[in-house]
């Protein structure tokens, strides 16, 4: 391996004295950053986007731009810093049963060889330990913040730590399940994955093939982590785990027997729907109940700016960040709004503010309503309809089916209000057929489609002579119209005669009958019994 300092993320450990009796004398321990105050965790947590005043007069594209930067906003609330207290401890208390090459860290070596030497992924026989494990779970709506809060936690701790003997400490390795499932060896994978861009010139890809065997691949990552002294392993979107029954028990026993071999906190996060994986093995589940994780809720409300709760304090400190030049005012009857568009989740809220913020800049009114509100609701943000549905109702069944349903990128949002309106969608949207520019235009695209010059010239003038044309799409649109064939009318019958000398019919066939019935004036009817087609209805009934 070369120099760790070739990854600019890892650091050479710098130590402090730790006060705490069974933290002290741990190298793992004191490298990391002290323990920290509620205030300071608040404060490393906050994420506001740069505002004053004055940039309310920009140009509307920078504004738009401004609003975006709302996407990465983290107002840290009393959960926000006890979900960081909770890991600081996990970390700290993990560590304290390790040590740095100790006789516990080589034994556990030597058990890890054995088991490989057997194919196997783990030792057959568990050593026991009378300590409990501290691995947890973090459960909680889609759009409630988790993953968020989570890497925002983790930015406080170094990705790697240099020691003076050549060890490299990795304080957290977060794996994210993709959405199409994960198995074993798409598990172990992942973490070796992670380790590759963590540790310098690893290559733990390259030295242990995907081509291996499950066991064995689960092995091999089991050592990489002992021997990087990770301090917590996060496994998220737990929920994404593969269908299949088997293949879900197999995964949740090979990482609570990794926890348990490797003294390495596993802490799994995900949906409501993750609490079903989480429950298919009894250890587990008492697993995932432990160390100061409690489920997160929708934000708690007051009703009451004056005397705030979870959701008030969100919202107030949201509706600072105004880039219309007529910022709107927020009273409860706005905030109470909002929550009830939202049913308190904060992801849903901030990106409701800005698509409100995008259409009063895009429309011209710089501000916006309750009735925006409902708007947007109804068109942009209408995918999380059913989250936000069953949330007022209450419908445990319906947050079931609907858990996962999260609403559009902050990119496709704003790209939607964009194409709302002409003018900002593309250059030349908003040229007119006045303008010198909008014939030629309008000749050269039609060209570059196929048409003959001198063609294209005739229909973009006759376009800009109607005058009706705006932007450069509806002009070419309405050229192009000009260059198809008129439709044939509709509903004009053609003379019999004409019909006759157009379709030769064979002499049996039914539609003789009509074409004969408008030669003799007779009825279709009459002409099919003279064919012998059809019999009269007394004969067919037996009456004479």
């Amino acid at each position: 391996m070369n120099s760790p300092i070739s990854n600019p993320y890892i650091v050479e450990a710098r130590y402090t004295e730790q006060h705490i009796p069974q933290y002290r004398n741990n190298v793992l321990i004191a490298a990391l950053p002290p323990i920290p105050s509620d205030e300071q965790l608040a404060e490393e947590l906050f994420e506001f986007p740069e505002f004053a005043g004055a940039q309310r007069e920009w140009p509307t594209s920078e504004r738009l731009c401004m609003v975006a930067e709302l996407s990465h906003l983290l107002r840290p609330l009393q959960r926000h810093i006890n979900l960081a207290r909770a890991f600081d401890t996990l970390i700290r208390t993990g560590y304290s049963r390790r040590g740095v090459r100790s006789k516990e860290h080589m034994e556990t070596y030597q058990r890890l060889y054995e088991a490989q030497q057997e194919g196997r992924a783990f030792p057959r026989q568990m050593k026991r330990s009378a300590n409990a494990q501290l691995s947890s779970a973090l459960i909680g709506l889609p759009g409630i913040g988790k993953t968020t809060t989570v890497r925002r936690i983790f930015l406080r701790y170094p990705e790697g730590i240099h020691h003076p003997d050549g060890v490299l400490q990795i304080p957290y390795l977060h794996i994210e399940c993709p959405h199409d499932g994960i198995s074993v060896k798409g598990l172990a994978l992942s973490i070796l994955r992670k380790l590759d861009l963590l540790v310098p010139d690893a290559k733990y890809l390259e030295l242990y093939k995907p081509s291996l065997a499950a066991e064995v691949l689960l092995n091999h990552c089991a050592r990489a982590l002992h021997n990087h002294y990770v301090g917590v392993l996060v496994i998220d979107e737990i929920q994404n785990l593969r269908n299949a029954g088997k293949t879900k028990v197999s995964l949740m026993a090979a990482l609570v027997t990794s926890a348990n071999e490797l003294n390495v906190p596993i802490v799994f996060s995900g949906t409501n729907k993750a609490l079903k994986v989480l429950n298919l093995d009894g250890s587990v589940a008492r697993r995932s109940s432990a160390a100061g994780f409690p489920t997160w809720e929708s934000l708690t409300k007051s009703g009451d700016l004056t005397a705030p709760e979870e959701w008030e304090d969100l919202i107030s400190t949201l509706w600072t960040f105004q880039w219309l030049k007529k910022p709107v005012i927020l009273d409860e009857v706005m905030s109470n709004f909002m929550f009830e568009c939202c049913q308190g989740i904060p992801d849903f809220a901030v990106k409701l503010f800005m698509c409100a913020q995008w259409r009063g800049m895009l429309d011209g009114t710089e501000t916006f309503s309750i009735e925006t509100l409902a708007a947007i609701m109804s068109n942009e943000l209408s995918r999380i309809a059913p989250i936000v549905e069953a949330l007022k109702t209450g419908d445990a069944d319906a947050l079931c089916r609907y858990e996962d349903i999260t609403p559009p990128e902050f990119t496709s949002l704003l790209d939607d209000a964009l194409n709302a309106y002409e003018g900002v969608r593309q250059r030349g949207a908003a040229l007119t057929a006045d303008s010198p520019a909008f014939v030629p235009r309008v000749t050269s695209i039609l060209v570059e489609a196929g048409i003959n010059e001198d063609r294209a010239l005739s229909m973009a003038s006759k376009v800009a002579e109607e005058g009706k044309a705006v932007g450069i799409v509806e002009a070419t649109s309405a050229a192009l119209k000009l260059a198809k064939p008129p439709a044939p009318v509709r509903g004009k019958k053609k003379p019999a005669n004409e019909a006759a000398k157009l379709i030769q019919l064979a002499p049996d066939d039914y539609r003789n009958a009509i074409r004969r019935a408008n030669e003799n004036d007779t009825t279709t009817f009459d002409e099919l019994v003279a064919m012998g087609a059809a019999r009269p209805l007394h004969e067919l009934l037996g009456y004479v």
